[in-house]
């Protein structure tokens, strides 16, 4: 066989360059799996379109070079000039927004940042933590992330790349060791890379989301404010929680049950000491407006009892002997103070890429359903603690084969267990899918996987830095992101902590979260209360426009929540931004630092901006210092933009969705006109891929009229009533 590079031109902004080998004529790509990071259309399209062997590089920039060495290691290396700005490559160490000057571990790991554990050790990350020393880069090592496989490069070069090559421990330098040029290395897998442009970031990031698999629509209610704990002991303790919430007036969607909900610990069955007769209890809750979700892991206890029946069906990792292999996951050997006691024993991860094993897995999660659990979480599954030693037997996906090895399996171990659950919720319920899951694969999206950041250190820093890997997650393809507001490790201050839930409520997924400390908004005395409550009230009204632009973002493929510079590309003010964001039509300037009584906030040039909560009004370009207390929020609006809005979101409990009257702000423009588009459905099934929904353009004129055409779906249209703005205030029959 004969290699040389080939392409595929898929579309006119996607071509697929890569090493291949010629035989008898016939290309055969020089892969061991299919890439797990496509979707159905692209799949489609590497069937189907021709090889181009005699111009593999029409189309593509001069300055991309590929090696592909006789040991296996692969490195590809693109020239860069000196004003490109390198954006996406998700990572936990990303110094900034920007990422050129960084370099990635593509390792889907459990670590501090800048601190790996699964690869080995690195120069470049041991002079950035001694030069970061009190400052605002790496000094974190309270925090302990997860990480997405994620090595896609945008560029303000007009190309982005996707390197469809997922082995564990490769390195992408963006412009660290060698300021004038980015480099993959990897030592086995594909030459393989997908080429998107010309075009902005922004067009980059759109057709990405088309290579990869667009998010599908998620439940209404995970768009609200969902709380959690490590961890509720009972149902008893989650009803007082749920009961609080509606004594202080704040809109609540969802809990979360950590494994405290599990018998022992791991074995997917209730523990009746504290969570006995789910099914009474769940129904009490969903007649509160309040979804269930409860996290699952990626495996079991050698000495639980759904462990020897898969062991018959060969369902768990093996070592290098082809034994099972130990997990190394913490429910199987560690105790953690305040939990109930662990027997020091082994684990067992679950060989999610077999489709027998994973049908009996799910088989387990079924009763779960009936119970009426409404959507997963998916923990652990970086996976933590195999640090790619496990390989995986009779593996159907991504491609059949004996053998699955551990430094090909390891990095794509989560998006593997998320299809598990969605592709076998899609066939038991008619629920959309939504799974909030600690790691993921570029693609992981498409199946209503939610990552968070990891369980992250109570600190200011660690608050900021949750910023930058929010958008540089929706910018690679993983709209439905977040944290755990508040921080996970510690006892976050009432201040921080005050910050941390105002910013997250402008965050895709608004979840509050900690490990043996209380999160919820009351915690930290009646001042932090006061000052988080108009925040999460406009949370619970901004839901009907929170469910229109996510249901946009998932059919253009834009993410839900934008850096700034998506919007105003070439705005140098928004080079670096990732201290305020888009989303939707309204512009979010959380406030991040200590102590601060001032807000700077720089407005885009395409429009004037309307405080949401004062009404005045900024010129377009301009920039404004605002004077900023404790219960301060910065959020703007751009005139012309009307809001469809909850007047009274704390009635809506399971059976009131959609609500049959709604209110709409306006916040007109110059010449009195205001518009939007809103999209309304029943908010939990998929009835509206069936046109069971209302898709509607709505107008107001300088006579403020509204007038509404449907545009879309065969639902009737809710009552809209224009009224006066009242962010943060909330309707009450009472």
């Amino acid at each position: 066989m004969t290699p040389r590079m080939c392409a595929q031109q898929l579309s006119p902004t996607i071509r697929r360059v890569a090493w291949c080998d010629i035989e008898a004529g016939v290309v055969v790509p020089k892969r061991s799996i299919s890439d797990p990071a496509l979707g159905d259309w692209a799949r489609r399209r590497v069937a189907d379109c021709a090889w181009d062997i005699e111009r593999p590089w029409d189309g593509v920039p001069e300055a991309l070079r590929f090696e592909q060495h006789d040991d296996g290691t692969v490195v590809i290396e693109f020239a860069l000039d000196d004003d490109d700005c390198l954006y996406g490559a998700a990572d936990a160490d990303a110094s900034g927004l920007m990422r050129r000057g960084d370099h990635v571990h593509l390792a889907t790991e459990l670590h501090s940042r800048g601190r790996h554990r699964g690869v080995p050790p690195c120069p470049l990350c041991e002079e950035r933590i001694a030069a970061s020393a009190g400052s605002d880069d790496l000094d974190d090592d309270a925090s302990i992330y997860g990480e997405l496989h994620a090595p896609l490069i945008l560029s303000t070069g007009g190309y982005g790349f996707w390197i469809s090559n997922a082995t564990h421990g490769a390195v992408l330098d963006l412009g660290e060791r060698t300021a004038d040029r980015w480099s993959f290395t990897a030592h086995a897998g594909s030459a393989d890379i997908y080429i998107l442009g010309p075009g902005t970031i922004a067009d980059q990031s759109r057709v990405f989301a088309q290579l990869t698999g667009r998010v599908p629509v998620p439940p209404t209610w995970a768009l609200g404010f969902i709380q959690s704990r490590f961890g509720y002991e009972s149902f008893d303790e989650a009803d007082a929680v749920i009961q609080r919430f509606r004594d202080e007036r704040l809109p609540l969607h969802g809990v979360v049950f950590d494994v405290q909900w599990l018998d022992e610990h791991v074995n997917l069955k209730w523990n009746t000491d504290g969570f006995s007769n789910a099914v009474d209890r769940i129904a009490s809750m969903h007649a509160s407006g309040v979804r269930t979700v409860v996290i699952t892991e990626p495996g079991t206890r050698t000495d639980a009892s759904n462990y020897s029946s898969g062991v018959d069906i060969g369902a768990w990792g093996t070592d290098s002997a082809g034994a099972v292999a130990e997990s190394g996951q913490w429910y199987a050997h560690e105790q953690i103070p305040g939990y109930r006691e662990i027997t020091p024993g082994h684990g067992a991860l679950l060989n999610v890429f077999r489709e027998s094993a994973a049908d009996w897995w799910y088989q387990q999660h079924v009763p779960l359903i009936a119970d009426g659990v409404d959507a997963w979480w998916l923990d652990l599954n970086e996976p933590e603690g195999s640090h790619a030693a496990i390989s995986f037997t009779d593996v159907d996906w991504p491609t059949p084969q004996p053998l699955l090895h551990g430094h090909e399996a390891h990095n794509i171990f989560a998006i593997a267990q998320q299809r598990l659950f969605a592709r076998r919720d899609r066939a038991h319920t008619n629920r959309r899918p939504f799974m909030l899951s600690r790691s993921g694969h570029a693609g992981s999206s498409r199946y209503g996987a939610a990552p968070w950041s990891g369980d992250v250190g109570t600190t200011w820093q660690a608050l900021r830095v949750q910023t930058r890997l929010m958008l540089t997650a929706g910018l690679c393809g993983f709209p439905l992101y977040g944290c755990d507001l508040g921080g996970f490790h510690g006892e976050p201050e009432p201040e921080l902590f005050a910050r941390w839930l105002q910013a997250g409520t402008m965050f895709p997924i608004c979840r509050a979260h900690g490990n043996m400390s209380a999160r919820e908004p009351w915690s930290r005395g009646a001042d932090v209360l006061e000052a988080v409550a108009p925040a999460i009230r406009l949370r619970g009204q901004l839901l009907p426009s929170l469910a229109t632009w996510m249901y946009q973002a998932c059919a253009s493929g834009e993410p839900l929540v934008r850096p700034m510079l998506w919007d105003s590309p070439g705005d140098a003010r928004y080079t670096s931004c990732d201290d305020q964001w888009m989303i939707g039509p309204l512009l979010a300037a959380p406030v991040l630092h200590a102590g601060i009584t001032k807000r700077t906030v720089h407005f885009p040039d395409d429009a004037s901006w309307i405080n949401l909560w004062s009404g005045e009004r900024h010129a377009p370009g301009s920039t404004a210092t605002l004077d900023v207390g404790p219960s301060s929020l910065p959020v703007f609006v751009r005139a012309g933009t009307l809001l469809v809005v909850d007047g009274r979101p704390l009635e809506r409990d399971a059976a009131a969705w959609p609500p049959s009257e709604l209110h709409v702000w306006a916040f007109p423009d110059d010449d009195g006109m205001a518009s939007c588009e809103y999209m309304l459905d029943d908010g939990i099934s998929r009835d509206h891929e069936q046109g069971a929904y209302s898709l509607v353009n709505i107008t107001h004129d300088p006579d403020q009229e509204l007038s509404v055409e449907r545009i879309g779906g065969a639902w009737p249209t809710p009552r809209l009533t224009l009224v006066a703005p009242r962010p943060g205030h909330v309707d009450s029959r009472d």
